[in-house]
């Protein structure tokens, strides 16, 4: 993905998120499953109005306990074969908390985030090798979607997720 810098930030988002949406069915069964798809919904509340903290979003990412927050409910998750379903919806979440921080104009991150970096392409390749080691469809699926995106003028969910509806 030679072009993921030149397609802006919200184009950006839009990928993570429009991809995770594609995983996350996976993780029904999960007593987490509830947290992981309010953590995305409220990641796309941000995409859309840019209204969401980047506290806020970081909040479902870790709350502060070692009980709740996403980063520890991903390795509570006792069913092995939603750990690459966790990778992709943290790194998503991750993401956006890390471009709502930087939205804000924040300068300090906490911990998790601040190795989150938009200029590095390390967190895409990462997000990007789970989700093609789910499904090799998903190859060809994030390669389209990539080019939709480039070409469109996404604004919301909905723009995103027809994409998705029309394969």
């Amino acid at each position: 993905m030679i072009e993921w810098k030149n397609i802006g930030t919200d184009k950006q988002v839009a990928f993570y998120l429009g991809l995770s949406e594609t995983v996350i069915p996976f993780l029904h069964k999960s007593e987490f499953y509830l947290d992981a798809r309010q953590a995305l919904d409220l990641c796309w509340e941000w995409f859309e109005t840019k209204q969401v903290s980047g506290d806020e979003i970081y909040t479902l990412l870790d709350d502060g306990t070692e009980f709740g927050g996403l980063f520890m409910q991903m390795q509570m998750d006792e069913d092995q074969t939603n750990e690459t379903t966790w990778e992709c919806i943290v790194s998503a979440v991750s993401f956006v908390d890390y471009q709502a921080y930087v939205y804000e104009g924040e300068r300090f991150l906490p911990a998790l985030i601040e190795n989150v970096d938009a200029v590095d392409d390390e967190l895409i390749h990462y997000f990007l090798e789970c989700y093609v080691s789910m499904d090799q469809g998903n190859r060809k699926r994030a390669n389209d979607f990539f080019h939709y995106l480039k070409g469109s003028g996404v604004k919301e969910k909905n723009d995103v997720m027809s994409f998705f509806s029309d394969l």
